[in-house]
């Protein structure tokens, strides 16, 4: 009889110590869709004869005010106060279908590692920087559109907050300590497989930190991108090492929420495309600061937002052009919760060219290349 109940005793604690180690997984997403308008600088001529003119589209877009995505997070107690958890997660457009982040599956997020309620977290794999407004370990969060709204978001100006996911990385968060948590983020190869020798990878860090107090946050993160060897096939293989400092305030008084941010940007060569589309010369990296001011007011249930930013740049002179890319940018929004997983919005945003651009031959106007307006109205819904 006695070794039947301690039969029993063993049977009944292996049952419940394998359900405590079992890992608590959860499914969530985001679906962000609405109808936009927007109104660019195309080219209508040939590369050798552009003719930028502004011409408008109306469509309909995803991911206005954050991302469409799907993703699996789960963690498993080991004892203590250490866990294991991962996170895998893939963004899409709603429009059309298609997966994100270049067609990766998992390309917003894409990571497993162990926390310890005193030292923090350590992950390895694709991990969304601290300064990127996005992901599991931000701490750039000093933007009134929260690094998103299109046209309207801080990732216009500042290039640090634009979403940076860096591929093969390791990541050390710390938990909060006093009101303060800090991050250091390394990566071997930012973007697709090391390869070898390791001079072929553009490698780089990123380090940040936050408080908060009262109605006082305070932020700032510094990026290092360290580029390939010249001669290599990586974007901006040769290039110097670009530099990315940011520094942000926000201060709630509840009735109203201020935002400042400036960044320090130093041999920017990776986002001239996007800014500055058909350039008819090879523009060399250059230096710019970038500030933000913002303000959110909540009213009627929702919050109005808005923000006016500006980038200026470093003037570029060489033997055939002059180049001095300044612009600004000023968004407003509003965006009203029908319920804790259910809003809606609308927004509207403008990019002004500013600066100036002297080359032989001529060039065509350079606001026709850089001007922009952008009008969205759409909603989104979390699950």
């Amino acid at each position: 009889m006695k070794l039947k109940v301690l039969l029993r005793f063993i049977a009944t604690g292996a049952l419940v110590s394998t359900a405590s180690a079992q890992s608590n997984v959860t499914l969530y997403g985001a679906i962000d869709v609405g109808l936009q308008w927007n109104e660019q600088g195309v080219n209508l001529g040939t590369s050798s004869a552009p003719n930028y003119q502004q011409e408008s589209v109306w469509g309909i877009n995803s991911g206005y005010t954050g991302g469409s995505r799907f993703g699996l997070r789960g963690s498993e107690s080991l004892g203590g106060s250490l866990s294991a958890l991962f996170i895998l997660e893939g963004g899409f457009d709603v429009d059309t279908g298609q997966s994100g982040q270049s067609s990766r599956l998992f390309g917003r997020q894409a990571w497993a590692g162990l926390r310890d309620s005193g030292l923090g977290t350590f992950a390895l794999g694709r991990i969304a920087t601290p300064s990127s407004t996005t992901g599991s370990f931000n701490l750039w969060s000093v933007d009134p559109f929260e690094g998103n709204w299109g046209l309207a978001g801080i990732q216009n100006t500042f290039i640090a907050s634009n979403s940076s996911r860096w591929d093969n990385s390791i990541i050390w968060a710390s938990p909060t300590w006093a009101g303060f948590k800090f991050a250091a983020h390394y990566t071997f190869n930012n973007d697709g497989q090391e390869t070898a020798p390791q001079g072929t990878n553009t490698s780089a860090y990123s380090i940040g930190g936050s408080w908060s107090w009262s109605f006082l946050s305070l932020g700032a993160t510094y990026d290092v991108y360290q580029f390939a060897d010249a001669g290599g096939s990586r974007a901006g293989a040769g290039n110097s090492d670009e530099k990315l400092l940011q520094l942000g305030a926000v201060l709630d008084f509840k009735v109203v929420k201020l935002h400042a941010a400036w960044a320090m940007q130093d041999n920017i060569g990776t986002v001239q495309t996007a800014n500055f589309p058909g350039w008819p010369v090879s523009v060399a990296p250059y230096d710019n600061d970038a500030w933000m001011l913002g303000v959110t007011v909540p009213l009627f249930g929702g919050n109005i937002r808005a923000s006016y930013q500006y980038a200026d740049a470093d003037n570029i002179s060489t033997a055939t052009y002059q180049f001095e890319p300044d612009y600004s940018v000023w968004g407003v929004g509003f965006d009203y919760p029908f319920s804790r997983r259910t809003n809606v919005y609308i927004g509207y945003a403008q990019r002004a060219w500013d600066g100036s651009y002297r080359a032989t031959p001529a060039p065509a106007d350079p606001a026709n290349r850089v001007d922009r307006s952008q009008f969205a109205l759409g909603m989104r819904h979390q699950f």
